[in-house]
């Protein structure tokens, strides 16, 4: 069998120019559905978002900067002059090359004052070579060579100031996935079952814990507590009643869990009251429920939900967690293998421009609420046509392409393509990078495991303390996306399987 049997040249960059497609068709939309309205202190004034486009790549943002370029005014001209000077506005790849100009593309937001539709200029997004909105989409070979591009070249990257610059595929742990593991701490063995609940671009780390304590047995830690509470409690406190929480786990672990149902024996209020006092430890009762509200609903197994309705799931979901910790201590199950490629997912280019796409538009819509409430204590009728400063989002995102400074803190998602040679830039699309840190050694972690076979590469790895670390995936692995698993779990159903 001949390699080009199972691989067609253009797999070997597709995903990430499909990814980046799913950013423009679904993703930047999500992130303006999830914030939905901006809310403005002003009396009788609302502000709602609703739709969002990306046009075509243009380095020219107004046509009032038409000066630098022209003596004469845009508006004095011909209206099939100016179309033709539109055209040539709009600039293609080996340009901002020469140039050392951004290839990017105006986002327009359409904003809902008070029920009126305004649309208004939010910024720039640079755009991926060869994706639905380059202007090199669909080209033939004649229009290619003219436009000065490589016949060989698949896109999948960035021209960031004249540079180009291509984003490191980051393997990261799968979200929403339970995983069992042992631990030693201070000298004791700890088990340990963790999920990173991820909801929304937030990612919350959960852990059901089984050490010895004078206060029990059985322990929950997660953000926006400073210690560890009870299980029981916590579940408790989530609405669940005694009977309902023994009813979770079956006759080999529900003595432990009674245990510790009799030790700290509370009332679902005791319960929750009890959760406000470590929470909001130090401030006075009120706050203590506004604080244990908040944490329950926002930090506490965020994917399941963030609201009061979704409170007794989230007590399931722990059940579950304590049910295999009870069973990992047992040995009636086998600690889980987190390096197991199929406890592990690939985050491509348009799930990272989505990631800081949300938190750039986040400061931007502070800086909009800012200005429209400046504007109104000026005494003038707000606009939200001078209140978007569009320079904001651009050089957000133009500056963690360029740096490769992401956001939560990590470096080198966006690197400078190398162009040694044909195979090296390609091998430079494909490369897979852990968060995993450098200095640690982390020896698993770097093993080659046997699920990787078919899927990364088990040469191509640097020497040093990158070693294991950074990957490149293999000729022939294939990608598969994020579907929606209520339409399998529909087929499955149909089909009769349990």
């Amino acid at each position: 069998m001949h390699l080009y049997d199972f691989m067609k040249k253009d797999d070997l960059t597709q995903f990430q120019i499909d990814s980046f497609n799913r950013l423009i068709d679904k993703g930047l939309q999500e992130v303006i559905d999830e914030k939905g309205t901006i809310d403005v202190e002003i009396d009788d004034y609302s502000l709602d978002m609703g739709e969002i486009w990306v046009g075509l790549p243009k380095y020219v943002k107004d046509e009032k900067d038409l000066k630098q370029f022209f003596s004469t005014d845009f508006k004095e001209l011909t209206p099939q002059t100016q179309e033709n000077i539109r055209q040539f506005l709009h600039t293609y790849p080996f340009e901002c090359r020469l140039r050392n100009l951004t290839y990017a593309a105006p986002i327009v937001l359409e904003f809902v004052e008070n029920g009126k539709k305004t649309l208004v200029e939010i910024g720039y997004l640079p755009i991926m070579l060869k994706s639905k909105i380059c202007r090199l989409n669909g080209l033939d070979k004649k229009k290619l060579v003219d436009a000065g591009e490589d016949l060989e070249d698949p896109g999948g990257y960035f021209i960031i100031n004249g540079t180009e610059r291509s984003l490191i595929i980051v393997e990261d742990l799968a979200p929403n996935r339970i995983v069992t593991t042992k631990e030693v701490v201070t000298g004791k063995d700890v088990i340990i079952a963790k999920v990173f609940s991820v909801r929304q671009g937030f990612r919350s780390r959960i852990t059901v814990e089984k050490r010895e304590s004078a206060s029990g047995t059985l322990f929950v830690a997660f953000p926006g507590i400073p210690r560890r509470i009870s299980l029981t409690i916590l579940m408790k406190a989530l609405g669940l009643s005694d009977r309902e929480i023994l009813s979770l786990f079956d006759d080999k672990t529900r003595l432990e869990v009674l245990l510790n149902l009799e030790l700290r024996n509370m009332s679902n209020d005791d319960a929750f009251d009890y959760l406000g006092k470590i929470a909001g430890a130090g401030h006075a009762k009120q706050y203590q429920v506004t604080r244990a509200n908040q944490v329950v609903n926002n930090f506490l197994l965020p994917h399941i939900g963030n609201t009061e309705a979704d409170r007794k799931k989230k007590a399931i979901y722990l059940g579950i967690m304590a049910k295999k910790v009870l069973e990992l201590d047992s040995g009636s199950r086998e600690v889980d293998d987190k390096d197991h490629y199929s406890n592990k997912r690939l985050r491509l280019a348009g799930d990272l421009m989505q990631e800081l796409f949300r938190v750039s538009f986040n400061k931007i819509a502070r800086d909009i609420k800012y200005q429209l409430e400046k504007q109104h204590a000026r005494r003038r009728s707000p606009n939200i046509r001078t209140g978007v400063r569009s320079n904001n989002l651009s050089e957000s995102i133009d500056y963690a392409l360029a740096t490769g400074n992401w956001t939560g803190g990590r470096s080198g998602v966006s690197q400078v393509l190398d162009r040694t040679n044909h195979l090296s830039d390609i091998a430079h699309r494909r490369r897979v990078s852990s968060l995993l840190s450098r200095s640690h050694p982390h020896f698993e972690a770097r093993d080659l495991h046997p699920t990787q076979w078919g899927r990364i590469c088990p040469n191509e790895t640097p020497e040093g303390q990158n070693c294991g670390l950074v990957k490149n995936l293999a000729v022939g692995a294939f990608i598969s996306t994020e579907e929606d698993e209520g339409n399998i779990e529909e087929y499955l159903n149909k089909f009769g399987v349990q």
